[in-house]
């Protein structure tokens, strides 16, 4: 697994800063209108992700696969959290870190280069898990949702945010990208990823599907990459720039089409009032 996401991940977070903006924030966004800032939309998810959460003032919070941060800063900043996010990617870390050290919240922010199945500082008050689920697999489905359910509180509540397959036709390990984007990643219906929160005791409260968010994101994201294509060439070189332009492009096809979707799915663990 390590292996698999640092080859997406441990990319020059330059790179990365051309295609996604300032926010940093590599999931989909979500949008009060299709003209709405990418910016503007990438805030307006964090802030729903929170809500859905019920964060409130010192809830410790764990953010799996916490990206360069921008999550764990909002929900500290905004809603008072102790957050904690861990991340495979080094880089990742170190900017995440630069972050928030920058933003003056070192005392309510932690983030650790770590898997979600090496985390033993339970329970936390709410667990948020963006655009990390795809990276799992199905065999190992269960086993992510028996770890998160177990660092929960009782009466916690966990969103679950992941790219879903609505397509029937099974997942191609020698796709394109599959072969040069997100290699070991697999993605499964929205029912699959819900089964398995709910075989780990993890009780269902709210699904929402934002297939037209991401269709609008990612079309962002290539309006970026195309402005910024020759710095995103002298950053990454022609190859990543190509790879990175195809893939998004056939994934915005994709959510355009309704191949894909992405589902943001609100769990609680009983024993709770």
């Amino acid at each position: 697994d390590r292996e698999a996401v640092r080859h997406h991940y441990d990319v020059s977070n330059a790179f990365y800063r051309i295609v996604l903006g300032p926010t940093m924030v590599y999931s989909c966004a979500y949008f009060d209108s299709p003209d709405e800032d990418l910016d503007a939309a990438q805030e307006g998810k964090l802030d729903l992700i929170c809500r859905k959460l019920r964060l409130g003032p010192d809830d410790r919070l764990l953010d799996v696969g916490c990206g360069w941060g921008s999550l764990v800063l909002h929900a500290a900043e905004r809603y008072g959290a102790r957050a904690v996010g861990i991340t495979l990617s080094e880089p990742q870390a170190e900017l995440a870190r630069e972050r928030i050290g920058a933003a003056g919240l070192a005392d309510r922010c932690e983030i650790r280069v770590a898997d979600y199945r090496e985390v033993s500082d339970g329970p936390y008050d709410k667990i948020a898990s963006v655009g990390m689920v795809e990276h799992v697999g199905a065999d190992k489905l269960g086993e992510y949702a028996e770890s998160l359910r177990r660092l929960l509180r009782p009466g916690g509540l966990l969103l679950n945010h992941g790219i879903t397959r609505v397509s029937p036709r099974p997942w191609d390990r020698k796709s394109f990208i599959a072969s040069f984007v997100f290699p070991d990643g697999e993605l499964e219906s929205a029912a699959t990823v819900i089964g398995a929160l709910e075989r780990a005791g993890l009780e269902l409260r709210h699904v929402e599907s934002l297939r037209e968010h991401y269709a609008l994101t990612l079309r962002r994201w290539l309006e970026n990459l195309a402005a910024g294509r020759e710095h995103a060439i002298a950053e990454g070189g022609p190859e990543r720039e190509r790879i990175w332009r195809l893939y998004m492009t056939g994934a915005a096809q994709g959510f355009e089409r309704g191949d894909l979707s992405v589902h943001q799915v609100l769990a609680a663990a009983p024993a709770a009032p």
